[in-house]
């Protein structure tokens, strides 16, 4: 317990500093810029699972600030729960989530090669339940085979089934990222956050293109070793 009811109050107004000041890291503190950065982060998409809250603090914050004693006594006294929700926030803020917290881990996403039969992957897709798998060649991810991939090589090719014999190879044309016809795909660092792959998810798509899937690499680019991937059901399971 804290050790007196006026300290309550000035520690809960303290907790709120240190929240403003990791938001103005957040948003910076340009000049140009009005407003507080705690009613910013309101409405930011970011803050839903903390807005209510939020909103809740800031009022009490600003009561406080304003007509917080009478007779020398404190009006409100915030709860130890409220203050221990703004260092929740704070510590967020500081060390955001980050991606690869919720993503499939390499070890465990389905991939392939050029030289695996198609079939199998398909059947492998269906049973784990992927739509899309990296292909790997010399450790390094040079394109995604996906249903997209299948149906685009069949309308290019007159087909209407497939060859047993077929390889991931076969589809080779149309296995780079640029070549798929109404999917993309998104890199970015291990560093990335939850939120930066939220952000990308709720970009709108780009022509006919919808964000299938974030790959996690090393260094942030297609060349790199590839950590882990995230899919929309993953960002909206977290």
């Amino acid at each position: 317990m804290l050790s007196g009811e006026r300290d309550r109050a000035d520690l809960f107004l303290d907790k709120y500093r240190e929240l403003e000041e990791e938001l103005n890291k957040k948003y910076g503190t340009d000049e140009k810029t009005f407003g507080s950065p705690v009613v910013r982060f309101i409405n930011d998409k970011e803050s839903r699972e903390y807005r209510e809250k939020l909103d809740l603090c800031r009022e009490i914050r600003n009561f406080l600030s304003h007509h917080s004693e009478f007779d020398g006594e404190r009006i409100i006294q915030p709860s130890e729960s409220l203050i221990r929700f703004l260092d929740e926030v704070t510590e967020y803020l500081r060390r955001p989530p980050l991606a690869i917290e919720c993503a499939t881990l390499f070890a465990d996403i389905l991939k392939t090669t050029y030289s695996q039969k198609s079939q199998t992957v398909m059947k492998k897709m269906e049973r784990q339940g992927f739509s899309h798998v990296p292909v790997i060649v010399e450790g390094e991810c040079v394109g995604v085979f996906s249903v997209s991939t299948v149906f685009t090589y069949a309308l290019a090719n007159g087909m209407t089934s497939l060859r047993d014999d077929m390889t991931i190879g076969d589809f080779a044309e149309f296995i780079p990222i640029e070549k798929h016809s109404t999917e993309r795909f998104h890199f970015v660092g291990k560093q990335a956050t939850i939120q930066d792959v939220r952000n990308e998810f709720d970009k709108k798509n780009r022509g006919s293109k919808r964000l299938a899937a974030v790959f996690i690499t090393d260094n942030g680019s297609m060349q790199g070793r590839i950590l882990g991937m995230v899919t929309p059901n993953d960002i909206l399971n977290y």
